[in-house]
């Protein structure tokens, strides 16, 4: 219960900064939308778990993550 829980604080956080990053209208189309397509692409990977790809999911998901949230803090962080 634990897990699922932090899973989903964690994804919670991934997806703030993602929409915070969106809008800094300062920076290329394509940085904007860098952190939100690493987070769709660990969501797809994760996904692969319900038709028992594992995989995938064991191999990209969680270092997805992670790159979603340092890029999208590093732009942050870059802003201020």
């Amino acid at each position: 219960m634990l897990v699922a829980l932090f899973g989903l604080a964690f994804l919670l956080f991934e997806v703030s900064l993602c929409v915070r990053v969106r809008r800094l209208a300062h920076l290329p189309v394509w940085r904007r939308a860098l952190p939100t397509s690493i987070l769709c692409f660990a969501l797809a990977a994760s996904a692969g778990r319900a038709w028992d790809v594992t995989a995938p999911a064991e191999a990209l998901a969680y270092p997805l993550n992670v790159a979603t949230a340092l890029l999208g803090l590093f732009e942050l962080d870059r802003h201020r």
